[in-house]
């Protein structure tokens, strides 16, 4: 195990008007190594002050220089900071790895992708413009421009949180805007050396500011704060609508990327060993912590008994272990409280009698022991009202719910409050076709697994959540259009 050669000696620091800092009442907390359940790190706490702190630097930053550097300019920052970062990438693997508990070579996997983004911010951001409007009135030009909003708050989840940081605020960065970061305090380590980067990259001090903290009180008070115009979180339903209900208030413009309950729609003529592929794959990456996990199996009653056999001999095979064996493919949880969670759905599951299997034995693993560990878990007498079918559970937790035709199969994949992804298998084109077109969901895959790209859109239905991010709409989300009329009599 390689930590003190990759982790900062002493306290990780806050990033303010391009100084690293304490904070003002010199508060900080401990990060867990949650594969094990000791400290890793301590980190600063920042207040109320601090956040001021920061949001009036990026105010400060927006108003003498960034809204006025060229598009070109912007970008070719981007490009300075991904070259940071790429220098750093090993360090930033093992971070996340033991701050978050990913396997490390599913980390830098994710990593790779997340230097793919920056470039592409960087090359799209140039061609990002108004438009010209043909007009009744013969005399007047008409015309629009497309304008940053000023500071912009963006407070990040600890699922993934360099990667999301980065999709985050390229967008913002790339439109004009000026940004304070709040990253998780459960996972802030790879969030503070990415402000290493900013200062390495040589951007203008105040445009990039980070903070760390709860979001009871550094959130709450990065939200309501009077300077900061658009806010962007990804995190749980709960606490996107506190939110948005916070920003009503000035009527602040908000991207929401919360929960989901994806379902796997899994047709009789699929292919079933490459859906089964996909369903295992999404209770093993990140231990199943991603919002977009397929954890509705949903199966055409006439295979569903052969497709959950599959099932069960695929997570009897998963290897369980610690993060940073390159065998592993299932870390632990990122937390005891997530552990709590999970372990308490299950309970749930089985007084609902959707038959819980635990489908692999940890309670011998002594080196698993004080780590987060939770086995991968299948329900496979679920029902579309239980509540294991309808609440998101956040971990490698599966339900299997039978259908009888394709209308069935719209009518229990569209029985939820959530929308943000979901598959659908078949070799039937036009039936493909059919379920796009009929299920209340922002992200459709077809014979394969979901997958966010850096290119193109990304964002929920119903209570997963409001705008868009990646692709040219993130840009977009963080611009005003203004209206010009131009009189040429």
């Amino acid at each position: 195990m390689q930590t003190s050669s990759h982790l900062r000696t002493g306290t990780y620091p806050l990033l303010i008007d391009g100084q690293e800092r304490s904070s003002s009442a010199g508060q900080h907390f401990d990060v867990d190594n949650p594969s094990t359940g000791r400290v890793l790190a301590q980190v600063t706490q920042a207040d109320a002050n601090d956040v001021d702190a920061a949001v009036r630097a990026a105010q400060t930053a927006f108003d003498t220089h960034w809204r006025h550097t060229s598009a070109r300019q912007r970008s070719r920052l981007l490009r300075k900071l991904a070259d940071a970062l790429e220098r750093r990438t090993e360090q930033l693997a093992w971070l996340e790895t033991w701050n978050v508990g990913r396997p490390i070579t599913l980390t830098r996997a994710t990593l790779g992708t997340m230097l793919d983004g920056i470039d592409y911010v960087a090359g799209v951001a140039q061609g990002i413009g108004g438009q010209t409007h043909n007009v009744a009135d013969t005399h007047i030009v008409n015309f629009t421009l497309r304008e940053p909003y000023g500071v912009v708050g963006l407070i990040l989840p600890w699922n993934y949180p360099l990667t999301l940081t980065i999709s985050k605020l390229m967008p913002v960065l790339a439109a004009g805007n000026t940004a304070v970061i709040k990253a998780s305090e459960i996972t802030p380590l790879s969030t503070v050396e990415l402000g290493a980067a900013i200062l390495e990259a040589g951007f203008p001090p105040g445009v990039i500011n980070i903070v760390h903290g709860p979001g009871a009180t550094v959130g709450q008070a990065l939200v309501e704060h009077p300077l900061v115009e658009r806010i962007s979180f990804t995190g749980g339903t709960a606490t996107g609508k506190a939110i948005y209900r916070s920003a009503a208030e000035r009527i602040k413009r908000v991207t929401l990327e919360l929960g989901g309950k994806s379902p796997l729609i899994v047709f009789d003529d699929a292919d079933l060993d490459l859906t089964a592929a996909i369903a295992l794959q999404d209770v093993t990456k990140n231990s199943g912590q991603i919002c977009v996990a397929c954890t509705r199996l949903l199966v055409h009653e006439r295979i569903a008994e052969a497709f959950t056999e599959r099932l069960r001999q695929a997570y009897q095979h998963i290897r369980v272990g610690l993060p940073e064996d390159p065998q592993t493919q299932m870390g632990p949880l990122v937390s005891r409280a997530q552990l709590e969670r999970v372990q308490r759905y299950i309970g749930i599951g089985r007084d609902e009698q959707a038959n819980p299997e635990v489908l692999q034995d940890l309670s011998g693993r002594a080196e698993l022991r004080n780590g987060y560990f939770v086995a991968p878990t299948l329900f496979t007498q679920g029902r579309s009202g239980m509540q294991v079918a309808q609440d998101e559970i956040f971990g490698p937790v599966q339900v299997v719910i039978p259908f009888r035709d394709e209308a069935d199969a719209v009518r229990i994949a569209n029985d939820s409050r959530h929308g943000l992804a979901g598959v659908v298998c078949t070799r039937d084109g036009a039936r493909a076709m059919r379920m796009c077109r009929a299920l209340q969901i922002g992200n459709i895959a077809i014979n394969d697994p979901i997958k966010v790209s850096v290119d193109a859109p990304f964002g929920g239905f119903k209570e997963s959540g409001l705008g868009k991010e990646r692709g040219i709409d993130a840009i977009l989300e963080n611009t005003q259009v203004k209206n010009v009329r131009f009189s040429i009599r």
